[in-house]
């Protein structure tokens, strides 16, 4: 076999699919990065960001060809974006089949039995790659037997039966090195974002910084015991505050963003954390995302604000105690959930709130009463999520064993046109169509009632009041699409009616039978 010298890792472009359909994703290559300090000093390492560069398939089969890897590695964040992948496999084999092509990352991860079936992946890489990967590289230079953990192959004296892989976690974050951004122009990823969404930083040049993996929590509708584990680990908080000083004077940076899978498990690191942070001045803007609520008490919050934590994102995901308790299985009590809101905006940060609907046995009243819950805590914008149960989850297994899963999915259970924006569970209580609009209609009723509520939502945003209102008139036409998509039709005046049938649709629906909706070019405005 010829010695593998030249390696080339790639994140596809997720544009290679209809990308407007899907959820936004500021990607930073630090998976990438990462994976390159672990192996650069052995091989000629290079990293092509097709995503970042808007590459088209023939420029990016161009810059392949230019490169002559012995070995393409791809990864992918997400499923939802599962196409590119396979897209990206097929052009490096249409330039040449000699090149070995290894899939890693949380689609690889997640999907591995069904990913199998392409044969344009040479090897799967299956959970955290960092020490598996090089082990697979001196594998294939005869230098070390196939690794035992983590990896399927196709050759003989290779794992190849998915229900037989082993995959082990790594304990100690702090052995790993800090990622070789040196691999890419880092500059580029600091002062952009991809598309304006209430997620995006409010200063500039800004990083993403996951300082553990792993979630114990286990909602059924999450991935990431599937993808990170149960088990938390973290790096020290000496090892976050190194990496935060690392930032500030090699990249300029003056703000982040949290993207760990559950930053606040550790209460008391968390305050070690931040009152290191405090103690250091390090004086940087952050914003924490998908914030477990019931990790959070009155101290971890003043710290927030005090370290320069200028937006708090909680995941609430209902208003009713029953779908929290009995079918998300996650422990927020709604007491806790309005002390915790207060306490937010009485520090001064802004309060985003994530929430979910359409989960098996949920009912119309109970819908009701998320969108209630809220208008109640007057947060400053609610996103609302269609509940999507996405392979390997507690909520998958629910959908498949009662037969739930909609048409537009496959029999298998995965999904066709996976997204949080379409209801992909059957209910007696709703359909599709129902929920797509009912989101859509209640997002803009709860979030945009008030001129003073939009004039926040601008300044969240940087943006005037007038693109404001073109991403919701563009949010409307991806609702539209959406249906239409679902539906496979349109009406002869290029519109699509969705009609209402009674009144125990939603808090707001004598508001909106019988609406039509102009198709127009749907365009995320990440909610």
């Amino acid at each position: 076999m010829k010695q593998i010298k030249k390696i080339v890792l790639v994140q596809p472009n997720m544009k290679w699919m209809d990308w407007n359909w899907k959820t936004s994703w500021d990607i930073h290559p630090l998976n990438l990065c990462l994976l390159g300090a672990m192996i650069k000093d052995d091989y000629e390492v290079s990293i092509l960001d097709a995503n970042l560069e808007n590459h088209t398939p023939e420029q990016f089969k161009k810059a392949i060809s230019d490169l002559k890897p012995d070995l393409v590695g791809l990864t992918l964040l997400t499923n939802e974006y599962s196409e590119v992948a396979h897209i990206g496999a097929r052009l490096i084999r249409e330039i040449n089949p000699e090149i070995i092509t290894v899939l890693g990352g949380v689609y690889a991860t997640v999907s591995y039995s069904s990913i199998y079936d392409d044969a344009n992946f040479d090897y799967i890489c299956v959970g955290e790659g960092e020490h598996s990967f090089p082990q697979l590289l001196k594998y294939l230079n005869n230098k070390a037997k196939f690794p035992q953990e983590g990896f399927l192959g196709r050759r003989e004296g290779e794992l190849r039966d998915p229900s037989k892989v082993v995959r082990t976690l790594i304990e100690d974050l702090d052995s790993l090195p800090s990622p070789s951004w040196e691999l890419v122009d880092y500059s580029r990823y600091t002062k952009r974002v991809g598309k304006i969404t209430i997620d995006h930083p409010y200063t500039f040049p800004y990083t993403r910084l996951m300082t553990s993996r792993g979630c114990p929590v286990g909602c059924t509708f999450c991935e990431v015991e599937v993808i990170s584990g149960g088990p938390f680990r973290y790096q020290s908080p000496e090892r976050v505050i190194q990496e935060l000083k690392l930032f500030k004077s090699q990249h300029g940076i003056k703000a982040f963003m949290l993207d760990d899978d559950n930053f606040f498990v550790n209460r008391k690191r968390v305050k070690v954390i931040l009152k290191a942070m405090l103690k250091e001045k390090i004086d940087l803007e952050w914003k924490a995302h998908a914030v477990p609520v019931f990790h959070l008490d009155d101290e971890i919050v003043e710290l927030m604000a005090k370290t320069g934590c200028r937006s708090v994102a909680l995941a609430i995901e209902s208003g009713s105690e029953r779908v929290l308790k009995d079918v998300i299985r996650k422990p927020v009590k709604l007491d806790h959930v309005r002390q915790v809101c207060k306490k937010i905006k009485d520090e001064g940060m802004d309060l985003v709130a994530n929430f979910i609907i359409g989960f098996p046995t949920e009912t119309w009243a109970e819908i009701r009463q998320t969108f209630k819950f809220a208008e109640e805590l007057e947060i400053d914008y609610s996103k609302f999520f269609i509940a999507t149960p996405l392979e390997g989850t507690i909520l998958h297994d629910m959908v498949m064993e009662n037969n739930l899963m909609a048409a537009h999915s496959d029999t298998s259970g995965q999904m066709k046109d996976l997204n949080w924006s379409t209801s992909q569970i059957l209910s007696d209580e709703w359909t599709v169509d129902d929920l797509t609009v009912l989101r859509g209609y209640e997002w803009e009723r709860i979030n945009f009632g008030t001129p003073e509520r939009r004039k926040k939502l601008a300044s969240m945003m940087g943006i005037t009041e007038k693109e404001l209102a073109k991403l919701r008139k563009d949010t409307f036409s991806s609702v539209t699409a959406n249906i239409i998509k679902n539906n496979g039709h349109e009406n002869s005046n290029g519109k699509v009616e969705v009609d209402h049938h009674g009144d125990h649709r939603s808090i707001g629906a004598e508001s909106y039978p019988g609406v039509k909706l102009d198709k127009g070019e749907p365009v995320s405005f990440g909610f």
